[in-house]
């Protein structure tokens, strides 16, 4: 129980933590997995897809180990302000886990950050007053990243975030709901007017992954969810490495709210079989949105995943 106690409840940590994860999930009774099967053939009739290719280089660190469930890859907004509140299941085999995560990043616009190689990454960040997700505060933690390839490989600090986190019945007293409100508040300084408004989660996210054949026997995915009133939903593929804890984010499928794809034989393919063992879909949900409060942007990202593990088919 006391390791259990110790995990570290951030998102990035999660798949290397997933086993024991998934068995405190049996403990307490977290929920029913997305189910994976074999089924017949069926037509491949689908409209060509919006791929994003999100590992250009899997052996960089800022890929390699960094498989999001939430689907928040390093992602760098261009506001001063990101707000990132997260409700998510992950599934594997039979057995199911919930965790919720939220995150504030205050960005200082006058220290840009650049990798190594001269690229932009992003920001540093700015240590302000932490504020509150439903009325409770947030804990100050160090945002950090890690970059390079090999042996050069190198954590830095970009500065503090704020977050809460929880995993089943662990962690920081952050409930979230479906299609419900949840109030932030902020303050610049002490004696200053508060900064409050309320975003909405959207509607829950249920994901199922069926293996199946087409005409020529090969095989190809079937990715089904419930129906929304979206536009459109995400769905981000990455793998586990083999013998190794660490997981990649290869692809995010734009993709329109209608409740099902196909992942075609070639796109599996393009994740190499010999080096990764398991792959996970997330399915996402979201709402994004800019706002201005007392002078300060805010880029906000509210969404809701469902994240399934499979053995690689």
């Amino acid at each position: 129980m006391q390791n259990v106690k110790q995990i570290n409840y951030s998102m990035k940590k999660y798949f290397r933590h997933s086993i024991l994860l998934l068995l405190t999930a049996y403990f307490f009774g977290c929920g029913k997995p997305g189910p994976t099967e074999l089924v017949n053939d069926i037509p491949n009739d689908e409209a060509p897809l919006q791929i994003e290719v999100l590992a250009k280089n899997p052996d960089d660190a800022l890929y390699k180990g960094a498989y999001d469930s939430t689907g928040l890859l390093n992602q760098m907004p261009q506001a001063e302000t990101f707000l990132f509140i997260s409700k998510n299941v992950v599934s594997e085999k039979f057995l199911s886990i919930e965790y919720n995560v939220a995150q504030v990043l205050f960005f200082d616009r006058d220290k840009p950050f650049h990798l190594p190689d001269g690229k932009d990454f992003g920001f540093l960040m700015k240590r302000v007053i932490p504020p509150k997700i439903n009325s409770v505060r947030t804990k100050e933690v160090n945002h950090s990243i890690q970059h390079g390839r090999g042996p050069s490989v190198k954590d830095t600090v970009l500065g503090p975030k704020y977050m809460l986190s929880r995993t089943g019945n662990f962690g920081d007293s952050l409930f979230l709901t479906y299609n419900t409100q949840v109030k932030f508040e902020f303050r610049k300084e002490m004696m200053s007017p508060p900064i409050e408004f309320t975003v909405k989660m959207p509607e829950q996210i249920i994901g199922k992954v069926t293996v199946t054949q087409n005409s020529n026997g090969e095989k190809i995915l079937l990715l089904e969810w419930n129906k929304g009133t979206n536009d459109s939903v995400e769905i981000i593929i990455g793998g586990k490495i083999k013998n190794e804890k660490t997981a990649t984010a290869f692809f995010k499928l734009h993709v329109n709210d209608n409740g099902q794809v196909k992942i075609s034989p070639k796109l599996m393919k393009a994740i190499p079989k010999d080096r990764f063992d398991r792959l996970v879909f997330s399915f996402v949900r979201k709402a994004i949105t800019r706002r201005v409060e007392q002078s300060l942007e805010f880029f906000t990202v509210i969404q809701n995943t469902h994240s399934i593990i499979i053995d690689y088919p």
